[in-house]
């Protein structure tokens, strides 16, 4: 089980909010482990672009190799969820990679 407690932000060292029109938004960043404090995990998790639910997710720490889950993910989740600047980009990607959607279909 999954500790519930998601450490603070001071934890997060780096987010990326982008899209992909094959995947979805993705928002990655490089997390602090917390038994290894010069090590950092490369942890993504992709939106889906209409919901904003998680689709898809990714960390490259021994817990997700082995689990497919770890505090990693929560804690980028949690990042989504309470963070407003976070948000914003997300929210940003969304308009974005849906006027795309648009525009390419307008090709047609």
């Amino acid at each position: 089980m999954i500790s519930t407690q998601i450490p603070s932000k001071s934890y997060v060292k780096r987010t990326s909010v982008f899209y992909t029109l094959g995947e979805g938004i993705v928002v990655s960043a490089d997390i602090q482990s917390k038994s290894r404090t010069n090590l950092t995990h490369y942890t993504r998790i992709v939106l889906d672009p209409l919901s904003l639910k998680v689709v898809k997710s990714s960390c490259d720490c021994e817990g997700y190799t082995f689990r497919h889950h770890c505090w990693h993910v929560e804690a980028l989740k949690q990042l989504v969820a309470s963070d407003e600047k976070v948000r914003e980009e997300v929210m940003k990607a969304k308009e974005e990679m849906l006027q795309v959607e648009a525009d390419i279909a307008s090709w047609g």
